[in-house]
């Protein structure tokens, strides 16, 4: 995946346009000032506040203050003691002349609080963020002022609410973890740290303008890419080093198509690459040290084109803020043990949905596992198995198991136009047909920036936001049952249906109800019907009577649980 990410201008105050960041390859022309290492003098360095929850069985839910930090690509970049550029259409040869040095003279703007808001448009909610395209920035969670918050979720579970109904085809509103360094590689050349948002690093192996406190200008020049239309271009420039480290990805998302992904390294800690070999170069048969596909699941491309969209037709409404919960299960049910599961569940008006199945694949299944990732691999035909190579679950687990700092952001991506997401197809010459082609429902034509322009101007606004975060241990961040115990309640899913029975069963079973009966399900349906049920059953049991005759298409006549 390609990726373009948005930038301020060469000066403040911060405007749109369009830069080589993290994660992607940026578009020709596409430059930005951001990106030193050094704290500037102009201004302090604020940060938004944001109350988390960590959740444990015994203990129940502490709420922890966390900070939000944009990334340092959105910042302004000059000399220490001047208002000079340091990077321009390329890096000024008296600032920079070699990369310490460049480092040295090169400082990076802090951004107050306040700002965040009216510049950058990154809002403070409650319990939470909002990101409005076109101009917010990526950002990290801070767990004090200059350390990033390391999340440790093996054998433990992560959630959030996420509003993304605002996203159209083309858009990117994405919540994962990376494997940066927790102080954001501070050192001498880079004294700023993870209190200015430097440091980042994903399975892509991003050009980063800075990695480890240097300038990442050595053989700063553009590059050929190739558009869907498999069309060449030049894009960048960048500099040669690549920084790569594991990522997780709990969400990439608009109402059209949705996806989590297991990016696996064969790495213990972040790593800066050189060529094709360690970077990767898939198209050259180069899998690099980390899994740049990763393994992922994608309800519309596993075959359930009805599970994720906008409206009451599909089982998770886009259209709707919805919660997320996903659950990392190791092979022996400790945090030692290995990762062997992903799981995933909805929560969406009260009702916990399981993650669809796996139509499209020979031994199905509904969460990411090895046996998955490769059945999938071979299904869908692909050239490389750079998960099962590098790793796969137990490489993430290891991953996880040190620790992951969390990232939010909302992006389009001008050249390649979100087609691995959502798109009817990736490029020109594949053809929808054959099996993981089809990735989502949007136009192969459709998804560029102009696109998201207008989009934006026809919505009004296009945000995400991402609010309620809680992780701890496995079911304590959320509320729903479990599906397995909804199930003994919701036994019918027709609504007509499960009003009938549970009408019949009350005027059997509760004759004294009489005229009563209609009225009480004159608004029933569904899950509601069936709570009435279970609640004629309740009343029912305390008399003395006996469930055997409700039948077993209701509730199992020896389920003692119930009352």
């Amino acid at each position: 995946r390609r990726r373009t990410c948005r930038c301020p201008l060469k000066q403040p105050p911060p405007a749109r346009s369009m830069a080589s960041v993290a994660r992607c390859v940026g578009a020709a022309g596409m430059l930005s000032a951001a990106l030193g290492q050094q704290v500037g003098p102009l201004g302090p360095e604020g940060h938004l506040h944001m109350a988390i929850e960590q959740c444990t069985t015994a203990g129940g839910c502490v709420t922890e203050d966390t900070q939000i930090v944009m990334d340092m690509n959105w910042r302004w970049l000059h000399n220490t003691d001047a208002y000079n550029n340091c990077l321009t259409d390329s890096w000024d040869p008296e600032l920079c002349p070699d990369p310490e040095t460049c480092a040295k003279k090169c400082a990076l703007e802090g951004v107050a609080a306040e700002k965040y808001t009216s510049d950058y448009l990154a809002t403070a909610i409650d319990k939470g963020i909002k990101l409005e395209f076109p101009k917010a920035p990526r950002v990290y969670m801070l767990d004090t002022e200059d350390k990033y918050k390391l999340f440790k979720l093996k054998n433990k579970e992560f959630t959030f609410d996420v509003d993304l109904s605002t996203l159209p085809c083309g858009m990117n509103a994405a919540l994962y973890f990376v494997e940066m360094p927790e102080d954001g590689g501070k050192n001498e050349l880079n004294p700023a740290g993870a209190k200015y948002g430097t440091g980042y690093c994903d399975a892509q192996c991003p050009h980063m303008k800075f990695i480890g406190g240097k300038a990442n200008m050595l053989g700063w020049k553009k590059h050929s890419a190739l558009t869907p239309e498999l069309e060449e271009v030049m894009v960048g420039p960048e500099g040669k080093f690549g920084y790569c480290c594991a990522e997780m990805d709990i969400l990439e998302a608009n109402t059209a198509a949705g996806a989590y992904t297991a990016h696996p390294c064969k790495l213990e800690e972040p790593k800066v690459c050189h060529g094709k070999e360690e970077c990767g170069d898939k198209d050259a048969g180069y899998t690099g040290v980390c899994d740049k596909d990763g393994c992922g699941f994608s309800s519309y491309r596993m075959g359930d084109e009805k599970f994720w969209g906008p409206g009451e037709d599909f089982t998770v409404d886009t259209s709707k803020p919805m919660t997320i919960v996903t659950q990392f299960i190791t092979s022996d049910n400790t945090d030692a043990g290995d990762l062997v599961e992903i799981r995933r569940l909805y929560i969406q008006g009260g009702k916990l949905i399981k993650n669809s199945k796996a139509k499209a694949l020979k031994h199905g299944g509904d969460s990411l596992t090895d046996s998955l990732c490769n059945d999938a691999n071979k299904v869908f035909n692909a050239t490389s198995n750079g998960f099962d190579k590098l790793g796969g679950l137990k490489a993430m687990g290891e991953s996880l198991g040190r620790g992951m700092s969390m990232s939010m952001s909302i992006w389009d991506d001008d050249m390649g136009r979100m087609l691995w997401l959502d798109g009817e197809k990736g490029t020109i010459a594949e053809e929808m047909k054959d099996p993981g082609i089809q990735r989502g429902p949007c136009a192969f034509e459709y998804g560029n920036d102009t696109d998201m322009q207008a989009a934006a101007i026809e919505k009004g606004s296009i945000y995400a936001t991402f609010t309620n975060v809680r992780y701890g241990d496995l079911d304590t961040t959320y509320d729903a049952k479990t599906p397995e115990a909804q199930a003994k309640f919701e036994v019918m899913t027709d609504n007509a249906g499960a009003t009938a029975a549970a009408e019949g069963s009350l005027r059997r079973h509760a004759p004294e109800a009489g005229s009563k009966v209609p009225r009480l399900l004159a608004a029933a349906s569904g899950a509601l019907a069936t709570t009435l049920v279970v609640g004629a059953l309740v009343v029912l049991r305390r008399r003395g009577r006996a469930f055997a005759p409700l039948g077993a298409e209701l509730v199992p006549s020896t389920d003692s649980s119930l009352e």
